[in-house]
């Protein structure tokens, strides 16, 4: 019989958790978000000896002090779901920060094993730690390991295993509390968990004395949870009681001393444990010092940007080529196989027209998507794309931004949603509600197949540096409106920025192979939902009323267009079907490029148009800076459908209908400037 084991996987950012988790399940992955939240939830499955291991990947978080979101959902998990093992991935080498999450796991009752990673960069460092010494110290077992190398990994899963059955063999732990907090503080803590204890019955998995540190530090959520207790309020008043009279000793809030506290064990720890290498000036510090030079460092950030379009169209347009190849041809053998079965000419027209043409359209363009997303892997695991946030925030705050907001701005290249989603990292609501603000103007993938086709065809010589000028207008635009913002809404906000650098690490071909592939798959899987979806309904607009020719201004699609079409006649692309795309394209960016090529394939039912055909419509309609304009406008208008609905559910439908009118008058008034102004200065 199967017996069954569950992993809580934690740690800090930049620990290797995300690689440890790939590492111990494989492909056995299931992605979803946690119940009644937006942040993303990870669970796989792996099989070792006779058990079957399920493996629960936490929120990656510095501490379980519930400030954010992911501490919260970490900490509520540990707690209510009680899994039977809580693997901490531990940086090897940068134990003194890492180790403090790992106090407060302890603290909390939960059932650790210390996942020592990096172990082979601190092997290569010459940083020599003793394991065995540590794990004496904590009271729980260690393993070294290098998930990035499988290193470690088969001792891990057997340390799972051992823990679990070692933990059900013997009764209740009662060894003392591994940090004291000193005699005043620690016979406080005491004092208040018996007065707990005495007063209050808990929910189930919470202990007195940690409850007791939680109250002296102040936790929001624990307060609010004796509260709701009969006798909740002599436990407060005893706590602020406690918490009066230590500061008056301490001249110190008493969250400051626990904390202080934490450190100084583990600091002790770290001295008595670990012999550091003499001093020496490591590579990624002479890097650091170039690439994070206050001169150099933005035109360092610039020049990479330049370079991953470079690469992204150098290197995928051959691919591109073939796709759009294949695309055609089976376009075509689909028609034939239709009309050889006698298929009405509505189903060929469907399947050609709509399906084919429209789908075929955006799935060109996959080599793009993929190459974009392999460079921004590299760039993320090798420990860049970091160092390019610490580098943006100090022109960010000179013009009075928070700093983080920067991060989930740099995600947003890959996907707004999960951008969006990374807010949750700030405390404060007015930070995660200007952030979100901005982010929809950082131009996502999604928007990557429009750009491209464009570029194409007005710009062929010089497409690298139209969609480089276009990514580069976004942060720009981004920047601008967030000081709009801040100085209409948030007058005030202005935090500092702390964030830690990781090391620069060489990236694994496994981990960006895995990450380019889980992006790169969601637009492939949208082209079969969504896009495919709105394919149809755009094809029954182009055909209905019945008698009228297929696709022309006389269809629902073109009473559409020649609708909205003068409002876009200032920017120069007032004809009716850019007007249909940008329409439909609120559903999901890739619908632009669908719906012009279902609009532009009504010359041959039997052949869908290819690239080349929808390129030679386009220039039958634009010029280089009606195109560009164009461009402008899908950069900057309203977010996809999804991410308009992630906005509701973070900050409400104020503020998700907000951006959606905010963003697509910015949209407007720019493309306008961009028109105009190149009129102006003779260009056409």
């Amino acid at each position: 019989m199967t017996k069954r084991i569950t992993v809580a996987l934690i740690g800090n950012p930049n620990s290797g958790k995300t690689t440890a988790f790939n590492t111990l399940t494989g492909s056995r992955q299931h992605v979803g978000n946690w119940p009644g939240k937006t942040i993303e939830k990870k669970e796989g499955h792996l099989k070792h000896r006779d058990y079957d291991i399920q493996v629960v990947d936490l929120p990656g978080t510095y501490s379980l002090t519930a400030y954010s979101i992911e501490e919260l959902i970490a900490r509520e998990y540990i707690i209510d779901k009680k899994p039977d093992i809580v693997i901490d991935i531990i940086d090897i080498t940068n134990l003194e920060r890492n180790l403090y999450l790992t106090l407060q796991l302890i603290e909390l009752g939960a059932n650790v094993i210390l996942a020592f990673n990096m172990s082979d960069l601190a092997d290569r460092e010459g940083l020599k730690v003793n394991t065995r010494q540590i794990s004496h110290y904590l009271g729980v077992p260690i393993i070294r390991t290098s998930a990035s190398k499988g290193i470690g990994m088969s001792e891990l899963k057997d340390a799972i295993i051992e823990t679990h059955e070692d933990k059900k063999s013997k009764k209740e732990d009662n060894r003392a509390p591994i940090v004291g907090y000193g005699g005043e503080i620690g016979e406080h803590i005491v004092e208040l968990a018996g007065i707990i204890d005495k007063n209050i019955i808990l929910p189930g998995g919470y202990n007195p004395r940690w409850i007791a540190i939680k109250l002296l530090e102040g936790d929001r959520k624990v307060t609010g949870l004796v509260s709701a207790t009969k006798n909740g309020r002599v436990v407060l008043s005893e706590a602020e009681r406690i918490k009066g009279h230590l500061k008056s000793i301490f001249n110190e809030n008493v969250d400051t001393i626990i904390a202080e506290a934490r450190y100084g064990f583990i600091h002790g720890i770290i001295e008595e444990t670990v012999e550091k290498p003499d001093e020496k000036i490591l590579v990624s510090d002479q890097i650091d010092k170039i690439v994070m030079n206050k001169v150099l460092g933005i035109p360092i950030f610039l020049g990479m940007m330049l370079l991953m379009f470079y690469l992204t169209f150098k290197v995928a347009a051959p691919f591109s080529d073939y796709t759009d190849e294949i695309i055609g041809l089976a376009g075509e053998q689909l028609a034939l196989f239709l009309k050889s079965g006698n298929a009405p000419e509505w189903l060929v027209s469907l399947a050609i027209d709509g399906v084919v043409a429209g789908v075929g359209s955006v799935l060109v363009f996959v080599p793009f998507i993929f190459m974009l997303f392999l460079i921004i892997a590299i760039l993320e695991d090798s420990g860049y794309m970091a160092r390019a946030a610490f580098v943006m925030d100090k022109l960010m705050h000179k013009i009075g931004l928070h700093g983080k907001s920067f991060i989930p701005m740099i995600i947003g290249f890959g996907c707004n949603v999960p951008a969006i989603m990374a807010t949750r990292v700030l405390e404060s609501r007015k930070d995660r509600i200007l952030t979100i603000l901005i982010n929809p103007f950082m131009s996502c993938g999604a928007r990557l197949p429009v750009y491209v086709l464009f570029a194409a065809a007005f710009f062929p010589e010089r497409g690298d540096l139209v969609v480089y000028s276009l990514y580069i207008l976004g942060i720009v635009v981004a920047i601008i409106m967030g000081f709009v913002l801040k100085n209409l809404f948030f007058k005030g906000l202005s935090s500092p920025f702390v964030m830690e650098l990781p090391p620069y690490r060489m990236p694994t071909l496994r981990g960006i192979i895995i990450h380019t592939w889980e992006r790169g798959w969601l637009f492939i899987r949208k082209a079969g939902t969504v896009i495919f979806t709105m394919m149809i309904i755009i094809w029954l607009l182009a055909a209905l009323p019945p008698g009228v020719e297929y696709g022309s201004e006389g269809s629902l699609v073109g009473g559409i267009g020649k609708t909205i079409a003068p409002i876009f006649s200032p920017l120069g692309f007032g004809n009716w079907r850019s007007s249909v795309s940008l329409f439909f394209g609120f559903v999901a960016k890739e619908v632009v490029i669908g719906s012009l090529g279902v609009l532009y394939s009504v010359d041959d039912v039997e052949t869908p148009a290819g690239e080349k055909d929808l390129i030679a419509g386009l220039q039958d309609t634009f010029t280089p800076l009606s195109a560009y304009s164009f461009l402008v406008f899908v950069l900057l208008y309203v977010p996809c459908l999804v991410s308009i609905a992630v906005i509701k559910k973070e900050i409400g439908w104020k503020w998700a209908g907000f951006t959606a009118f905010y963003t697509t008058a910015v949209a407007w008034i720019v493309s306008f400037i961009v028109y105009q102004g190149g009129l102006l200065l003779g260009f056409r």
